[in-house]
This record gives structure tokens, C-alpha cells and sequence, in this order.
């Protein structure tokens, strides 16, 4: 090399250093599913990066260059969720937090029972995804709840491996601190993970995990928008590597499906796996509500014709396990040949007829993009505006660095680019070694990766070899260098059987060679003569053309014709029998020693598909020479011809087609006494029917008979014959009655006699009882009842001799063997002593254990019962000792009357004669009538005790007692008062009218006292018919309320007054109005509570007859009774005796009981009443029947 070339190499090697040790930052490295956008390389510039539709970015997507050359920060990733609707599992579950909530899409922190997950209390809870095949897992996004003071999660781990066992996969991130509620929490793997399963465990912590949703990310999925660009995306999902269009909005049949799906570029959905199912089957849910039909076209169908049980997907291949819903495939019409998912059977398998032209489908497409491609860093790619399916890239390095992986990456139908993406080298060979008498240049100015190097020789040296050479990726130059040497060569001889022609004989000339006819050159056909005086080649030979033995034939045999393999010989090819020759039956040796055509084959002999008779189908799986297909009928149909036929040697089926004859036999007539069962439902060919007897009767004939091809059943018609049983066995001593037998509800009696033979049969259920001669008992059952087989249940007893012996005798008393007899059945009757009984049974049987039945009676004395406890009031009972012969007698009380026998006597059975007296008031007579005077009955009554009260007309005084009661001998006590003339001056009084006007004062106008005092006495009965009338009507209404009727004997009251009784009251203005009296006592039973209204007023029941002044006793007609004070505590007679008494002004009445008294008292019954004593009779004088005061004051 002179010194020029020398100085331009060194001036080129400085300045490619200087610009090797610049500030440039190399290309920037771009991640898979993302672009950048560079200004330029200086420092400064930054690299701005984004991501193809459907993914998300995660780290920094600017970076810039440093001062350094170097890019700043980490390069960012553009992934996608490959979790959604994945299988997962959790540890536990607890109120609906289901696992896969959490995988579901909807990103939420509220849980409401149905949008997290949620474990039991336990230790270390854990989560997991199964992604159904390896991805590189890159980050995994969790949200958590965000309510309701749920336990947060905390310190966990993420694992991914392909391992179910959590602790056997790798450690994706820890994250040992608490994740807020209802944040979003993204953990990034220290390194991309691959892995099937992805695991989230919240570690050494005892308590409960909810998620509310979980998102992996990986670079190893396409995005939706990559599946087809003539679908809308919304339309679209992406679920393990693949794109599905669930077609809800269109309708058609099969083929209208399909079409569809093939003009998108894919097919009906098929090759469905049991998670691909399940996603299906989630995402119809969801779009259930938006369809006309829940009807879904998959791409699965009958196979036609030929074997009708096998269904194959679109794409040709078996369904091997068909996800049929329940009672699915049933073909019920015979042209059933589609699939459909059916949103009815929870979206299971339905097969229905090709051509409903309504239902929707779903298409199943492979991407058509992969997107675009990843590149390390410092290298460069051809235009990536082409990223379809097929399409390639090819990448670059910066001069002298070379190309480390795949230069040319391409799309593949999966989605993803080929092969990964290469890097780059820097090399450099250096400068190449001088050669003899000769020289290099390089072309390039440089010697690293690519650059050239040219070699030339000296003047009159040729070179030998290759004049150039490049530096290449192992920092060699190649090729070697050449050699420079001097250009001329010998003669070439000619070779046997050959011939050669020269061009001549210095560097560059040529000598070719040829053989004579039948021989072909062995060796290079030309050469040259090359710089040094060497010919490039040797000389060839002539050789003899063979073209070899050819390769045999598989199932056949080859043949050479000739015996020989030279040029023009022959190989003849044949079959075994079985086998067709597909191909040449004839190949020759050609001059470039090679056989003619291509090597025929052997194909085994195959049978056409066979036809398939009506009312029939075919089984069999192979159509190959020597297999059998076997021919059917459906049911209800018969075969004729041979159902095997055979596929021959000449490719045709053996025999002919078999037919399938239709045969129904009917119905057969019905069977008395019995019933038909057709087992199979039907009546044509095959079928069974089966007969039936009623109950208690046989079956005489075959109970099945099978529909024949003749058309009609096997066998003849059965009969039903009754079962009956035969005459039963009649042991010694005995005696049977036979129940139940041909006359329903009848007996008929059978007795042995000897030397004689029934020849009676008896009804299914016939009833035959066995009883013995007297003395003698039934060893045995008693009763055999006539069974469904014919035989009498149990076997016949045996009579059996009793004795009992004497019973035991009774004192004072005898009995008495009524039969004279102490064998079974005996009786013996017992009988007591004059006034005695017998306490105990009065008759015995001897058993059928020889003995006799109970216990012996007693003789107890004779006592008649108590007669106290039937008294009724007043009446008392003398009873003495009460036994036979004692005499009873009777008494009342006074003023009262006994009316009945006084006496009773107690009788030998111990029963009082006669019947119980009873006791009446004493009654007096209507007291005589006065002159200028009238008498009043307070009570109502003429009784014992009643009283009655004498009053005198006015300007009349009494003189004489004033009141008089009825005594116990039926007279009016004292002697009849009469009224006189009042001739006494008494002055003004202060109101002594009837009619409530004042009094005038004397000296008043003449006749003023009298004429006043007249008009009050008119007022005054006005006012008192009122007051009565008043009265009546309000008695009467509480009359009809009683619940019980006093009884006519009893002495009347003034709680239950009668209404032949009822007397006049008198009411007047200056005198308290009548009262209203409290029924309250009434007999009760003491197992009754009552409870009673405090918040009313009285107990308004029957109104009692009362007259009060205000300042003396009050008098009532009521009988004496316990009664409750009034308000004010004050004294009231009743009947003369103080109870209590209301002030002046106010009704003399009974309050309501106290608040805290609950419950009614019960009472006993009424008592007779008393007459009142007056104790002050002078105190006061009466006027027209008016009490007033004449005390001082």
C-alpha cells in the first residue's frame, strides 16, 4: 500500500471516532403495541410514545436524551387485561362476594352483595385466575372496597406461575403495607412473569379479603380492535386469544349466519371448550334482555345421510363432547341438523331445523392486524403502516453495526409478529492483509461491519480469487483474500468415451467436455484456465448412465423390465389386491439418470357412502375395502334383505338395499277383569304389551305378547279367572263360621259331621272363624283369612279343654256357678246379703289360662247418700246415720211454708223414698183499705217481711202505726192505722207543695194554702204517671238483656224484679230522681273472670224503687246483699240494714267496683227481704205519700 492510501485510512478512522464519541443518543427501544414520535437525537429531544387502540400505558410515555447519549427513565408498556371472565377460585366465600366478581369488568368499590369478592375470617385468604394458557404477565390492578369498614387488604403478595399450589409460582410484587378502601392499587413485576395462573394472597394475616376487581396485564394479547374492521367494535370480545361477534341485532337462519361470518372475514363460533362456553354463556346474560330470540346459530350439524349420531363443526373436525341441554338431540321431525345455543336450558345445546330464519349467531374471527411491531434500542424498522395479517418488517442497524436475531419479522394469522425483535453489534475487522504483487483499496473509507475492501494484482499477474471482500458480523473480512499469479496453462487431454473443445489456453479460456451417446460426465463439464497456468477443474469421465434401482412401492411391488437400470430401461409397477395404483404404472431411465414421472402410491380400495333406506339408517365408520356397514330400521319397521353388506375389492357395496317395511298391529281388544299395558306406548313393530288382572284374580295364558311383522300380536288373548281358596280344615270340638264369601255382609255357618265332604270354594278375603264346644278354648288363630295366592292364612287350631276350678266365696254373701260347670266359658254370679251391695264385678268367666277373669267382688253395708248438699234455701234436713230404715225429715225457715213430704226414708238399694220437698213463702192477704188514704206496697209483694206504708190525703193525719209487714202466719202485723182530720195549725212551711211552688205566707188571700196546694197535687201525679211510664219502658229494655229468669219461688228483689210486681213510683221536683241499681251479683263460676269497663258510669241494670228526703234512711226493696259505698262514703240502707247511703240531692245507687277489682264475686242466692224498723216513727209525718221531717233543726 503506497502513502497516500495510507494517510485517506487514517484520516477516516479519526473522524469516525470523533463521531462515535459524540453526544447523539441512539434510536430509541420501542415496546410492543406502541409507537414513537422522535424530533431528533440530540441532547434534549425527547421520545414521545403511545399505544395502538385498545391498550393502556403504564410508566412514562416521554423520555428524553441525556447530556450523556443516553435516554432517561424506563421504557413504558403497552398492555391489556387478559383476566376478564377468566375461571377463578378463592379460598372461601361469604355473603355473596362470589370470585368471580372480580373479574367481571365492572370496576366499583361498592360491594352491595353482588359487585366484590368477599372470604370468611381466615387465615392468609387468597384470590386466583387461571388465564387458560401462558402469558407474560407484566401488572396486575387492584381495586378495593370502598364501605362499610370492611378489613382493607393488606400486605400481599401476587404470584404467577403454572402451578395450582400458590407457594410453587414465582413472586410477581409484594406489597407489605394496607391499600386504601376503594383505591386502585397497580403492582408492577420486578420482571415480566410467565405463568397460567395468576394468585393475589394476603399473607400471615387472619381475616377476610374482598376485591372488587382485579385486572392482569400483559403485551401478549390483541385487542379487539385487531379482530375485523367490518364489524363494529362494541359488537366485539376478545377471550383467549380470540375474536367474537355476538350477533344479537340481526336474525337469519344457518346459512344466513354463516354467511355473515364468512364476508367478516371468519365463521360461526366453533371448537367450543368448556371455558369458552362459560364466557359465552355470561355474555348472552347480559345481552339476554336486548334480543328478539334466545336461540343462538353455532357452527355444529348433522352429518348428512349417512351416520345420523355424529356432528361435526364447520371447520370439518368431530364434535367430540357436545354440551347437550337435558332431553337434547331428539330430532322429533327427522330434520334437526343445526345447533343452537338455547338461553331456555341456561344455554346448553338444542338441535332445530336449519332454516328458522330468526335467530341470531355468534361469529368467530382470528386478528386480522398484529400491530405494531417492538425494536431495541439503536435500531430501525422499514415503514410499519402495514401490520396486516401476512404482512412484514424488516430491521436496520446503524453502519458498521450488524443485525443480532430475526431481520424480517412477519404477521402471523394468530396476531403476533414472528420470531423477537433483533439487536445491534458494533464490529470491526480492521484493516485486511496485503497480498502479493498486488494491492486493496476500501471502497467505504472504513473496515467496520458492511464496508468493502477491493484487491488489485501487478501488471501481468491475474487475480485469483474474489477481488473483494466485506467485513462481516464475526469481524472477519470475507471472503479470504485472492491470490495474484502469472496467466498461462497446459493442454487438456480428452477423456474416454469423450471428447473436449478449447477456447485456448491463457487466463480466462475454456475447455468444455461432452460424452459419447449412452454416458453422462462425471466431474464439471467446463473449466478455465485460471492466473498461475492451472485449469480450474479436473478432467472428467465418461460414465456409463444408470439411473439406479427405484424406491419400492408400499402395498405393491416394482418390477424391472429389462433387469437393468441403465438409460432407457423400464420399471413396471403394480397393487396388492386390495390397493389401486394411483400414479404411472410404467417409469423410464432418463439421460440425467433419473426415472421418469413421480413414484406411484397404493391406495387402499374404499366404497363409495351408502344409501340410506327410508324408515332406516346405517352404523358403520370406515367405507375401506372388507369393512361392513350394518343396516337398521327405526322402530316400528321390519328389514328385508341383508342388513350387512360388504365393501369389495371393486369399490362397489355387496348385495343390494335393504328395505324398511312399516308395521302396526293396533290396539288389542280389552280384557275383562283386567287391563292392557302397552310398555313401549306403542303399537307397531317390537312392541310389548302386558296383561294385567283386576285384584283377587289370576292371569290363565302369557302375560306379554310382541307386535309381529305379520301385523299381528304373538299368542292368543288370556283370560282373568277369580282366585279362590278351598274348603279350610274343621278340627275336633270345633265350630267355624265363614264371612265375606259370595253374599256380601253375610255368615254361614259350617259344622262338621262326620263322614262328610264339602266341595265349597271361597272368595279372596273370606274371613273363617274357629270357635270350640263349651269347656274348650282355640289353640291357635282363631281366624284364617282366604289370600291373594289362594291359601288360608295360619294354620287350622285345635280346641283345647279348660277347667278353672271353684272360685273363692264372699262374705256375708254366696255365689253361684250358672252353668254348673267350671270349664271355659263357665260364669259365676255373685249376690250379697240383705243391705249389702256388691262392690266389685257381679259376674266371673273362666279364662281361656284356667282362670277366672278379675279380681272376687265385696259385700259392703248399705248407705243412702247425702241429702245436705241437694238442700235448696230455707230448707234443712234431719238425715240421721243414713242408713237402710233411717227416716229423713224436712224443715223450713221461718215464714216459709214446706210443701212436700216432711220425711223420707232410705230404702235396701240405697235410695231415698220419695222426692225432696221444698220450702214457699208465707203469703198474707191484701191489707184493708183506709178512708181518705191509700196503702203502698214497698215491695211489691205480699210475702213474708213485706211491708206497706199507710198515707193520708192531704189536711189528713195518720193515727195509727205507719207502716205494717207481713208476719209467719200469713197476717199483717199491729192494727190498720186510719186518717183524720188535721184540725193543727202548722204554720208557713218553707216548700210543701206537690208541684214545687212556694208556700203562701198566712195571712195570705183566703183560700191562696188551699188552692195551691191543689194545683201541686195535680203537678205532682202529672209528673209521677211520667216518671212511671219512663220507668216501665226503661225496665223493659233492660229486662230483654238479662242473661238469666228468676224463678217464680223465689222472694222478688230489686236487682231481679218481676214483671207481674212492678209497682208505682213516686218522683217529685224537690226529691231526688229514681235510681238505677247494679246488677253485679249474679252466680258465676269461680273459673270465669269478667272484667268491666272503669271508665263507665253505674252498672245500669234493672231499676230498683227508691224514695229518699236526703236526711232519713233510704228504703229499697232489694234483697240483703254485700254491696259496694259510694263516692262520699256516706251510710245507705237496704232493707233496713246499713250499707251505705248517698247524699242529700243525689240517686241512691251502686258505684261501679273499684279499679283494681278485676273479677265479678260470686254471690249466694238471694236472701228474703227484710223489712225496714223504723227507729224514730215520730220523727216524720207523710202527706199524699210524702215523707217530711218534723224534727227540730
Amino acid at each position: 500500500m503506497d502513502i497516500p492510501q495510507r494517510l485517506g485510512i487514517l484520516v477516516y478512522m479519526t473522524a469516525y471516532v470523533a463521531l462515535a464519541q459524540g453526544l447523539e443518543c441512539p434510536h430509541p427501544a420501542v415496546p410492543i403495541n406502541s409507537k414513537v414520535t422522535v424530533s431528533d437525537r440530540q441532547p434534549g429531544s425527547l421520545a414521545t410514545y403511545t399505544c395502538d387502540a385498545g391498550y393502556k400505558i403504564f410508566g412514562s410515555s416521554v423520555l428524553s436524551c441525556g447530556s450523556d447519549g443516553v435516554w432517561s427513565g424506563d421504557l413504558p408498556v403497552c398492555a391489556t387485561n387478559v383476566a376478564w371472565k377468566k375461571p377463578v377460585n378463592q379460598s372461601s366465600t361469604a355473603r355473596g362476594g362470589k370470585g368471580e366478581n372480580a373479574n367481571d369488568g365492572l370496576v366499583t368499590s361498592i360491594h352491595d352483595g353482588q359487585h366484590c369478592t368477599e372470604t370468611l375470617v381466615e387465615s392468609s385468604p387468597w384470590w386466583s385466575v387461571d388465564l387458560l394458557q401462558e402469558y407474560e404477565v407484566t401488572l396486575v390492578k387492584i381495586t378495593t372496597r370502598g364501605c362499610c369498614g370492611h378489613q382493607p387488604v393488606q400486605d400481599i403478595e401476587i404470584r404467577v406461575g403454572d402451578y395450582t399450589n400458590i407457594q410453587k409460582n414465582r413472586l410477581c410484587a409484594w406489597f407489605p403495607g394496607t391499600i386504601e378502601e376503594g383505591a386502585t392499587k397497580e403492582l408492577t413485576c420486578a420482571r415480566s412473569m410467565k405463568g397460567r395462573y395468576v394468585f393475589i394472597q394476603m399473607v400471615g394475616v387472619e381475616g377476610s379479603m374482598s376485591l372488587c376487581e382485579v385486572e392482569v396485564y400483559s403485551t401478549q394479547e390483541f385487542s379487539k380492535e385487531r379482530c375485523t374492521d367490518k364489524a363494529q367494535v362494541t359488537s366485539l370480545s376478545i377471550f383467549n386469544r380470540t375474536c367474537y361477534e355476538l350477533q344479537v341485532t340481526e336474525g337469519g337462519d344457518f346459512e344466513r349466519g354463516r354467511q355473515y361470518c364468512q364476508k367478516h372475514g371468519g365463521d360461526l363460533v366453533h371448537g367450543i371448550g368448556q371455558a369458552t362456553h362459560s364466557f359465552l354463556k355470561s355474555e348472552l346474560e347480559r345481552l339476554k334482555d336486548t334480543m328478539r330470540t334466545n336461540l343462538i346459530w353455532i357452527g355444529a350439524q348433522r352429518e348428512p345421510q349417512y351416520i345420523s349420531r355424529t356432528w361435526r363443526w364447520v371447520d370439518d373436525k368431530v364434535v367430540e363432547r357436545p354440551r347437550w341441554g337435558q332431553e337434547q338431540p331428539n330430532n322429533y321431525n327427522g330434520k334437526q341438523n343445526c345447533v343452537v345455543l338455547d338461553g331456555g336450558r341456561e344455554w346448553a345445546w338444542n338441535d332445530v331445523g336449519c332454516e328458522l330464519n330468526y335467530l341470531h349467531w355468534i361469529c368467530q374471527f382470528q386478528p386480522t392486524s398484529c400491530g405494531s411491531p417492538d425494536s431495541n434500542e439503536n435500531t430501525t424498522m422499514s415503514s410499519t403502516d402495514d401490520t396486516a395479517t401476512g404482512a412484514s418488517v424488516t430491521y436496520h442497524c446503524p453502519e458498521g453495526n450488524v443485525v443480532m436475531g430475526n431481520l424480517t419479522r412477519t404477521c402471523l394469522s394468530t396476531g403476533f409478529w414472528s420470531g423477537d425483535a433483533p439487536k445491534c453489534k458494533y464490529v470491526d475487522c480492521g484493516n485486511p492483509d496485503d497480498i502479493d504483487n498486488g494491492l486493496h483499496v476500501l471502497v467505504d473509507g472504513r473496515t467496520t461491519y458492511g464496508a468493502k475492501v477491493r484487491f488489485e494484482c501487478n501488471k501481468n499477474y491475474t487475480i485469483n480469487g474474489e477481488n473483494s471482500a466485506i467485513c462481516s458480523e464475526d469481524g472477519t473480512w470475507s471472503p479470504q483474500p485472492p491470490e495474484c499469479l502469472y496467466s498461462w496453462c497446459p493442454n487438456v487431454t480428452e477423456p474416454v468415451n469423450g471428447k473436449v473443445d478449447m477456447s485456448g489456453r491463457q487466463a480466462g479460456d475454456t475447455a468444455t467436455f461432452s460424452c459419447d451417446s449412452g454416458y453422462s460426465i462425471q466431474g464439471l463439464k467446463t473449466v478455465s484456465c485460471t492466473l498461475g497456468g492451472v485449469w480450474s477443474g479436473a478432467t472428467p469421465t465418461c460414465k456409463f448412465i444408470d439411473c439406479g434401482v427405484p424406491e419400492d412401492l408400499r402395498d405393491g411391488r416394482m418390477t424391472l423390465v429389462n433387469g437393468t437400470t441403465y438409460l432407457g430401461s423400464a420399471a413396471r409397477y403394480e397393487c396388492g389386491p386390495d390397493f389401486w395404483l394411483h400414479g404411472p404404472e410404467e417409469r423410464i431411465c432418463l439421460e440425467d439418470s433419473h426415472w421418469s414421472d413421480v413414484a406411484p402410491v397404493c391406495d387402499l380400495v374404499s366404497c363409495e357412502e351408502p344409501q340410506v333406506p327410508d324408515g332406516g339408517y346405517v352404523t358403520g365408520y370406515s367405507f375401506d375395502v372388507h369393512e361392513e356397514v350394518e343396516y337398521h330400521c327405526e322402530s316400528g319397521h321390519y328389514l328385508t334383505g341383508d342388513s350387512i353388506r360388504v365393501c369389495t375389492r371393486s369399490g362397489d357395496w355387496s348385495g343390494d338395499i335393504p328395505t324398511c317395511t312399516y308395521v302396526d298391529c293396533g290396539r288389542v281388544p280389552t280384557l275383562p277383569r283386567g287391563d292392557v299395558v302397552y310398555l313401549n306406548e306403542s303399537t307397531f313393530l317390537d312392541s310389548h304389551l302386558q296383561y294385567m288382572c283386576n285384584t283377587n284374580y289370576r292371569l290363565v295364558g302369557e302375560n306379554r305378547r310382541v307386535c309381529s311383522k305379520d301385523g299381528l300380536w304373538s299368542g292368543d288373548l288370556p283370560k282373568c279367572e277369580e282366585i279362590r281358596c278351598p274348603e279350610p280344615e274343621f278340627p275336633d270340638k270345633a265350630k267355624t263360621s265363614v264371612a265375606g264369601n259370595d253374599r256380601r255382609m253375610s255368615t254361614t255357618i259350617v259344622r262338621r259331621r262326620e263322614h262328610v265332604t264339602l266341595d265349597n270354594t271361597y272368595r279372596i278375603g273370606s274371613v273363617v272363624t274357629y270357635r270350640c264346644e263349651r269347656g274348650y278354648v282355640v289353640d291357635g288363630a282363631s281366624m284364617r283369612t282366604c289370600m291373594s295366592d289362594g291359601t288360608w292364612s295360619h294354620q287350622a287350631p285345635t280346641c283345647k279343654f279348660v277347667d278353672c276350678g271353684l272360685p273363692e266365696s264372699i262374705s256375708p254373701g254366696i255365689y253361684r256357678l250358672l252353668s254348673n260347670s267350671t270349664s271355659y266359658g263357665s260364669q259365676v254370679a255373685y249376690e250379697c246379703s240383705e243391705n249389702w251391695k256388691l262392690e266389685g264385678r257381679i259376674r266371673r268367666f273362666c279364662q281361656e289360662n284356667g282362670t277366672w277373669v278379675g279380681e272376687s267382688p265385696l259385700c259392703v253395708e248399705v248407705f243412702c247418700p247425702e241429702l245436705q248438699s241437694l238442700l235448696s234455701d230455707a230448707l234443712s234436713v234431719n238425715e240421721g246415720d243414713r242408713r237402710v230404715g233411717t227416716t229423713a225429715t224436712y224443715t223450713c225457715d221461718k215464714g216459709r211454708l214446706l210443701v212436700g213430704e216432711p220425711s223420707r226414708q232410705c230404702r235396701t238399694h240405697g235410695i231415698w223414698t220419695g222426692t225432696q220437698p221444698r220450702c214457699e213463702w208465707v203469703s198474707c192477704n191484701m191489707p184493708e183499705e183506709i178512708e181518705n188514704g191509700r196503702i203502698v206496697r214497698l215491695n211489691e209483694s205480699l210475702i213474708y217481711g213485706s211491708v206497706v206504708e199507710y198515707h193520708c190525703l192531704p189536711k189528713y193525719v195518720l193515727d195509727g202505726p205507719f207502716t205494717r209487714s207481713c208476719t209467719d202466719q200469713g197476717l199483717w202485723a199491729g192494727v190498720a192505722p186510719r186518717c183524720s182530720l188535721d184540725t193543727k195549725d202548722y204554720g208557713i212551711f218553707e216548700d210543701n207543695t206537690v208541684d214545687g211552688t212556694s208556700n203562701s205566707a198566712r195571712g195570705g188571700p183566703p183560700g191562696s194554702l188551699e188552692e195551691a196546694s191543689n194545683t201541686g197535687l195535680y203537678v205532682g201525679l202529672a209528673v209521677g204517671l211520667i216518671a212511671v211510664v219512663a220507668v216501665a219502658l226503661l225496665f223493659a229494655f233492660l229486662k230483654a238483656r238479662r242473661q238469666q229468669k228468676v224463678k217464680e219461688e223465689e222472694a222478688p228483689t230489686t236487682l231481679k224484679p218481676r214483671n207481674t210486681h212492678h209497682m208505682d213510683s213516686m218522683s217529685y221536683a224537690d226529691l231526688s230522681d229514681p235510681t238505677t241499681g247494679n246488677n253485679i251479683y249474679e252466680n258465676i263460676p269461680d273459673d270465669v273472670e269478667e272484667y268491666t269497663d272503669m271508665s263507665s258510669g253505674n252498672y245500669n241494670t234493672t231499676p230498683s224503687h227508691t224514695y229518699s228526703n236526703g236526711r232519713q234512711p233510704v228504703y229499697t226493696n232489694d234483697t240483703h246483699q254485700p254491696m259496694y259505698t259510694n263516692d262520699n262514703n256516706q251510710p245507705m240502707y237496704t232493707n233496713g240494714m246499713m250499707e251505705s247511703a248517698s247524699p242529700y240531692g243525689m240517686t241512691a245507687s251502686l258505684n261501679r267496683p273499684p279499679a283494681h277489682i278485676m273479677r265479678r264475686p260470686r254471690m249466694p242466692p238471694p236472701q228474703p227481704p227484710k223489712v225496714p224498723t223504723l227507729t224514730e216513727p215520730s220523727a216524720v209525718v207523710t202527706i199524699n205519700g210524702i215523707t217530711v221531717s218534723t224534727n227540730s233543726t
